[in-house]
């Protein structure tokens, strides 16, 4: 047999399983994506979708202005249902000293992970002090840092910024986790993952989740320093669908629990500017 009939051949035999595989992602989109209008003020749906679930885990791309507003969202919407929420970020606690200590909206600022970081990679943002001076002095609100120090062993760092969620969450067990990271330590297909790791020593039940996107760009460290790039995703049913420009969905046989989706990403200004 010739190349081009084999190739054909090959066509005929592929194409209507990607078709019938695209039928199928689209009907499962249309019945279990929940619609957002706000990431800041999300439904009672949002709440029925992750309510059984005692740690929330949520991956995002460092240097945007979309994810903070929606993890804001999560842990406001868990406590009007009368829950207490532990909020965790990726950051390390030696370099938030000052607000540990002072716990004041200008403390957060004032800490070294903003007012002087050692190193820029994007999450020393606006949009990541925000989230912290917003939920700050609610007395049902717990705020934790878990990113390792300077002197922890960085090429553990996955097992212990995992150590350190589990140490936290077993001082309140009882109340609801969201956790904020990059997007890389929540995978759940490497089990060297920060949660990974968690989830084979706590028994509690995780979500853990990520941001996708249509396209935009994020002020973030790329390798070169921060810049701000340009980014995109491939077209399918889950960023292409009309109408569903915001919307959470969980799914199996995908590298988390489920994500968040938004069709553009904006760059998040730093607040201390190189």
């Amino acid at each position: 047999m010739d190349v081009k009939k084999r190739v054909f051949l090959n066509l005929i035999l592929i194409l209507p399983m990607l078709s019938a595989r695209g039928q199928d992602e689209a009907a499962y989109l249309k019945s279990h994506a929940v619609v957002i209008d706000n990431p800041e003020k999300l439904s009672d749906s949002i709440y029925t979708l992750l309510s059984s679930f005692q740690i929330i885990m949520f991956g995002e791309m460092h240097g945007t202005n979309e994810s903070a507003p929606f993890v804001k969202g999560l842990a406001e919407l868990f406590l009007a249902k009368g829950d207490s929420v532990q909020m965790g970020l990726e950051i390390p606690p030696e370099l938030m000293t000052k607000f540990i200590l002072l716990h004041t909206h200008s403390s957060v600022y004032q800490s070294a992970f903003f007012s002087n970081p050692p190193f820029l990679d994007g999450k020393e943002s606006v949009p990541w002090a925000h989230l912290i001076e917003t939920l700050n002095g609610n007395l049902k609100v717990k705020i934790f840092f878990f990113d390792v120090n300077a002197g922890e062993k960085k090429y553990d760092r996955d097992s212990l910024m995992a150590a350190k969620i589990k140490t936290q969450f077993d001082l309140y067990p009882n109340w609801k986790m969201i956790t904020l990271s990059g997007n890389y330590h929540n995978r759940i297909d490497n089990v060297a993952s920060m949660t990974s790791v968690l989830k084979r020593n706590v028994t509690a039940k995780i979500c853990s989740l990520d941001m996708e996107y249509k396209e935009g760009s994020a002020h973030a460290n790329f390798t070169h320093g921060m810049e701000i790039k340009q980014l995109g995703s491939y077209p399918s049913v889950y960023n292409s669908t009309p109408g569903l420009d915001r919307y959470l969905i969980l799914l199996s046989g995908y590298n988390y629990n489920g994500f968040y989706y938004t069709k553009f990403i904006t760059p998040a200004t730093m607040v201390k500017q190189e």
